[in-house]
């Protein structure tokens, strides 16, 4: 099962790793993930510099701790 949180995806092989995933903020791959992931981007703008870097970082993207603001947005909505 594929699951999904702030675009971050993991699948999952049986049901104690999907209960952990889900315990952890993971719902399930589908529809109202995406509906959820149009309204997640907005609430980047209102979020600190180093929870962007967090969240840059959970994505695997290198060099962010030297990004500001505006390029870690860019970076994250891109």
């Amino acid at each position: 099962m594929r699951l999904i949180m702030n675009n971050v995806e993991r699948t999952a092989e049986d049901d104690a790793q999907i209960r952990k995933l889900m315990a952890a903020g993971f719902k399930p791959l589908g529809e109202a993930v995406c509906e959820e992931k149009a309204e997640s981007k907005p609430e980047l703008e209102k979020m600190k510099v180093d929870e962007l870097r967090a969240m840059a970082k959970e994505r695997g993207i290198e060099g962010a701790a030297s990004l500001n603001k505006e390029e870690l947005l860019a970076v994250l909505k891109g």
